[in-house]
């Protein structure tokens, strides 16, 4: 099945509400974020993840009939001494859709935003026991620099999470954005 992928807009949030939701149900050891805050936000808060700062974006995966299945979010630090660094936040692909390239097409798209911005490199975390997320990204060059012990503590349970960063092949001079 072919995926539109493009940045999520204004008329996306409720179709992304659902999935972030189904998301934060559906595998509750992979993200921070719980059901309960996550319904706390308010649009604007959310609307700010779509493209809030500078470098930052969230994409999402539609199937052809227009339904939202996948998203990934980016972000890039704003410091004077970090802003050649982005953050891979909030992927998530739906179970109809798994197992379709969908995740490694989102990944690429990341990658290829990064580099034109410039960033230097791409830093994500995942639990460690994902091990279908941890060969995805390994295979996008991704390389574990760390381990977070205790991560997360969901039902009575501690998760680690592990840190990888991908390298850009950016030797552009890394600006801070402008607060504008």
């Amino acid at each position: 099945m072919p995926y539109e992928i493009r940045p999520l807009t204004e008329p996306d949030l409720r179709s992304y509400r659902a999935l972030r939701m189904q998301a934060l149900t559906e595998c509750p050891t992979a993200f921070g974020a719980t059901p309960r805050t996550e319904q706390a936000l308010e649009d604007a808060q959310i609307l700010h993840r779509f493209g809030g700062g500078p470098g930052q974006i969230m994409w999402g995966g539609f199937d052809d009939a227009g339904v939202l299945c996948a998203t990934l979010g980016m972000y890039r630090d704003t410091g004077e001494k970090t802003a050649h660094k982005g953050h891979l936040f909030a992927m998530y692909v739906n179970q109809q859709a798994r197992g379709q390239g969908l995740a490694r097409r989102l990944l690429e798209i990341a990658i290829a935003h990064a580099s034109a911005l410039p960033l230097r490199q791409l830093m994500l975390g995942c639990n460690a026991s994902n091990r279908n997320a941890l060969r995805l990204y390994e295979h996008a060059g991704f390389q574990i620099y760390g381990r977070e012990p205790a991560a997360l503590y969901v039902n009575g349970e501690f998760f680690d999470e592990v840190l990888m960063v991908r390298p850009l092949a950016s030797s552009q001079p890394h600006p801070v954005p402008s607060k504008a």
